[in-house]
């Protein structure tokens, strides 16, 4: 049963993270075709910036070696916020609901369940680091070492499920869950950004699952005591979740809460007041996340200049990326700024996910009884939605700006602000998509909008380098944004995007007014 909740979600992870891996070895192969350019690479080592972000360059002169350092810390953050989202769900998502009573009606011990849930999540995360592992031997960058980066993977992934599954045993509800356990992954990756920032502090790596995996070094002296760090956590925190499980009742917690708490009615006058009220705590999370990751983005315009200035070939990548070689701070942070708006976009398909959970968790009966229409409150959530994508993306600008100052570059607030608000047409229409998914296919809110806009990403910041036919590049909403700010504002495309992100919000409300309300 627990196989079958997960199959789906399972499988399109395994064909991203596979896709991904491919397109990194095809990208590296066709930048970096001579030994020479590759050994440049190695220059990024003494970058703080470099280092705080992608990790410390180890063996960037191998294909598998700089797929590890380039792609394995995003790799890492999708299969392990995959892997605690999918734990939070099982272990305690389905005691919410009432579903694992009636498993345990049966004679299965509540220890014995957990357990064959983990179990199932160690074997999802072995098909996560599979699927990596299987494109990158099959390409040529050596079978040992890509078993071994699979194996790493397989071992994060199921190191932040244990986490998740810890968490579940303490706290009572599965949106708690999920928080906290998103907040020590936020709190690890900032550790590991520390532990990277110098080599006094590289100690501090192994107190992060993210430093295991920087550690590993599988295609150049592999270091075995990290892949042991990886494989033997899960397994001691997957056995500290049985044993708390043992010492609660179902549906309990072991950090319990007070049975009176005080009376809270403020911003309970209205759908949209309750929205507000209900996820303005994970908004800050993800203002947080993205302003300190624009901050880093800003703090590296100096180095890419370096750079630059160092290798002619890496001039001409950027020139068949569609840069401006002659303005290549502005160029970065207009990449930067699509960036931040994919993030900013995958918060908007998020937020209307808040939606769905709160009609997939019932509460949504309880408002729709009184006098309050389906398109006041779904339009409330759409109106949220947009108004918190512009917060986001007025944060992100103000932390680039302090990340380049901070550096010395010479990029200005306007330069930041036009890099980020020129992604917002994207970032509604993401929205829009999201809230048609909502009203023809609810259970797809979130999967089938996040999916088609990463997708989108995808096909503009690699098919350029792969020299992609251009109505494939013409098939993502980025391909349609200007390189803002080393080229002019496209105002002809934001109308375009904006229309017919209105549209589909339009074609969602109509599908919501006339379908049923489903549960989870």
């Amino acid at each position: 049963m627990t196989l079958r909740l997960i199959r789906r979600g399972l499988g399109w992870l395994a064909l991203a993270v596979a896709f991904y891996a491919a397109v990194e070895v095809l990208t590296y192969e066709q930048t970096y075709p001579d030994r020479a350019s590759r050994q440049k690479l190695a220059t990024l080592w003494d970058d703080p910036a470099v280092r705080m972000l992608q990790g410390v360059p180890h063996a960037v002169d191998t294909t598998g070696g700089f797929v590890v350092w380039d792609a394995g810390w995003m790799l890492a953050a999708v299969v392990g916020i995959w892997a605690l989202l999918v734990a939070g769900r099982l272990l305690r998502g389905e005691e919410e609901s009432g579903r694992a009573e009636l498993v345990l009606a049966a004679p299965i011990r509540p220890a014995r369940a957990v357990a064959v849930q983990l179990g199932v999540l160690a074997g999802a995360a072995l098909v996560a680091g599979a699927s990596a592992a299987l494109p990158l031997a099959l390409m040529g960058t050596g079978a040992a070492g890509s078993m071994l980066f699979g194996l790493g993977l397989a071992g994060f992934a199921a190191t932040f499920a244990a986490i998740a599954a810890v968490v579940a045993q303490l706290l009572r509800v599965r949106r708690r869950v999920t928080g906290v356990s998103a907040a020590v992954f936020g709190v690890l990756f900032l550790l590991r950004m520390g532990a990277n920032s110098a080599d006094s502090r590289g100690g501090l790596r192994w107190l992060t699952p993210f430093g295991w995996l920087d550690d590993l070094h599988p295609y150049r002296d592999p270091n075995w005591a990290a892949l042991a760090a990886a494989l033997t956590a899960p397994v001691v925190l997957g056995g500290l979740a049985v044993a708390l499980r043992t010492r609660r009742d179902t549906g309990g917690a072991l950090m319990s809460e007070p049975d009176h708490a005080r009376t809270r009615l403020r911003l309970l006058g209205s759908p949209l007041a309750f929205a507000w009220r209900s996820t303005r705590g994970m908004l800050a999370g993800w203002l947080i996340g993205i302003a300190a990751y624009a901050f880093v983005a800003g703090a590296l315009v100096a180095s890419v200049l370096d750079f630059v200035a160092d290798d002619p070939n890496y001039k001409r990548v950027l020139e068949r990326l569609g840069w401006d070689a002659g303005d290549v701070a502005d160029g970065f942070v207009g990449v930067m700024g699509l960036l931040i708006g994919l993030l900013i976009a995958l918060y908007a398909c998020w937020r209307i996910g808040a939606a769905r959970a709160e009609e997939a968790a019932g509460r949504l009966d309880h408002v729709l009884v009184r006098p309050v229409t389906r398109r006041r409150w779904l339009g409330g959530h759409v109106l949220l939605t947009l108004a918190s994508s512009v917060l986001l993306a007025l944060a992100a600008s103000a932390a680039m700006r302090a990340g380049a100052a901070a550096t010395g570059a010479d990029v200005g607030l306007a330069d930041t602000l036009a890099a980020v608000l020129n992604t917002l047409p994207v970032v509604a229409l993401a929205a829009g998509l999201a809230v048609l998914l909502f009203g023809a296919w609810p259970r797809l809110t979130v999967p089938g909008s996040a999916a088609a806009i990463v997708t989108g990403y995808l096909i503009e910041t690699i098919g350029p380098a792969l020299n992609w036919p251009e109505p494939i590049l013409g098939a993502s909403p980025f391909h349609h944004l200007a390189a803002v700010p080393a080229e002019p504002f496209e105002p002809v495309a934001a109308v375009a995007m904006t229309a017919l992100a209105v549209a589909l919000i339009g074609a969602g409300l109509l599908f919501f007014e006339r379908r049923d309300l489903t549960g989870d």
